[in-house]
């Protein structure tokens, strides 16, 4: 065999039971390098480097990989000072940034002024965090407000999908949980999974459905066969589908270079995307499974994790100001409604389509340009006769 890929935990387990020997390896990859880091597999990794020959009998150096489309993190630096030899930087695209063709906007979500949560007919069902506290609907406990921003970013992912009459999507929750809790909600919506008609179809990618089932999933996607990917950051990383013209971030993410992985979902191949992230006004509090070893599979432990539990209070305020500084860049709110008002500059944009006049201001701009590069052309010859009238002697010949 001259090349294995896997998974951590595959790798892990053949490595562990002797089936797989890194006597010989040569050279080391590490695909998504961030993704793995903030999955907890750092360790791993350091485990695997330690049984690799550093340098071969033939006296080659041990090769190392890390790809990413967001290396530039203090974590992935720490790896690659440690376990690299004089490592290269190959920068294909400079620092986060959000392309041209992306519009992100912020709808924030404030159970304190959008009261509807209170009576809403046919409500998404929520993950659960508090099932055994009292919450009620007439109150404004943390708890309360908490299961109402949940309520709430139910409803507006169905008003975000009705108003920009989306037929094709990412939708991103940050849960397995939420993940079904969406699909179901949006397919019971919409009149079932077999209705061909069900203007909010969609499928399901995380990590507890089989293999088989997330491939068919994917594949139904982007056939076109299902209007909507539901899924999470760790399922999402790595799928390429074209064409995709619209992402909702139902949660924002706590890593920050994880945002600018899922607005880069949208505006590819010089098309226009929209990206619209529901952030909570209010603390929200949802599973956080670091107590868990079974990695929250069947866990209901609704306590906070300083008390042994498997839930924390969700800041996303915060979240989408650390993703502004990381930006450098003022995000756009918009209101409940999700309109999404022109900009003077692009008019009005098709999400899905190649933006207008792309391209076509290249020529204008080079006329604008044109009286600039003159004048630097002539101080360019200026500067170059100074420096040969002042360093230069005078029986010394140049050709003009």
């Amino acid at each position: 065999i001259d090349i294995v890929v896997g998974t951590p935990g595959r790798l892990e387990d053949l490595i562990s039971t002797g089936q797989l020997s890194l006597s010989q390896v040569r050279f080391f990859v590490l695909d998504e390098a961030d993704g793995l880091l903030q999955a907890g597999y750092g360790d791993l990794i350091n485990r695997m480097h330690g049984q690799i020959p550093k340098i071969t009998p033939d006296g080659k150096r041990l090769q190392m990989v890390v790809c990413s489309a967001t290396l530039h993190s203090f974590d992935v630096k720490k790896l690659a000072e440690r376990l690299m030899h004089f490592p290269t930087w190959v920068d294909l695209k400079g620092e986060d940034s959000v392309p041209e063709t992306v519009h992100h906007v912020v709808c924030m979500v404030d159970p304190r002024k959008d009261l509807s949560w209170r009576s809403l007919k046919r409500p998404i069902k929520t993950d659960e965090v508090h099932a055994r506290d009292n919450v009620r609907f007439g109150s404004n406990t943390p708890e309360s407000l908490s299961e109402a921003v949940k309520l709430l970013k139910g409803e507006y992912v169905v008003t975000a999908i009705n108003e920009h009459k989306m037929d094709k999507g990412i939708i991103f929750c940050r849960t397995k949980i939420d993940c079904d809790n969406m699909e179901n909600h949006l397919n019971a919506l919409g009149g079932g999974p077999r209705n061909r008609n069900n203007p909010y179809s969609c499928v399901c990618l995380h990590g507890d459905r089989k293999p088989a089932e997330r491939k068919e999933n994917l594949e139904k996607f982007k056939r076109g066969d299902v209007k909507f990917l539901i899924c999470t950051d760790v399922a999402a990383r790595g799928i390429d589908v074209s064409g995709v013209p619209y992402v909702i971030n139902v949660t924002l993410p706590d890593e920050k270079n994880n945002y600018v992985h899922r607005i880069g979902r949208v505006g590819r191949a010089e098309r226009m995307g929209l990206a619209i992230s529901l952030v909570s006004a209010v603390p929200e509090k949802v599973w956080y499974h670091s107590n868990c070893t079974n990695r929250g599979k069947n866990c209901w432990n609704t306590n906070l994790t300083e008390k042994g539990g498997c839930c924390i209070w969700y800041n996303e305020p915060q979240y989408i100001s650390d993703i502004e500084e990381h930006l450098n860049c003022t995000i756009q709110q918009v209101d409940p409604d999700i309109k999404v008002p022109c900009d003077e500059f692009d008019g009005k944009v098709v999400y899905g389509q190649k933006k207008a006049q792309m391209g076509s201001n290249y020529a204008t701009h080079t006329a604008q340009m044109a009286p600039t590069v003159e004048m630097l052309s002539k101080l360019e010859v200026v500067a170059q006769e100074f420096f040969i009238k002042r360093y230069c002697r005078k029986d010394q010949t140049f050709l003009k």
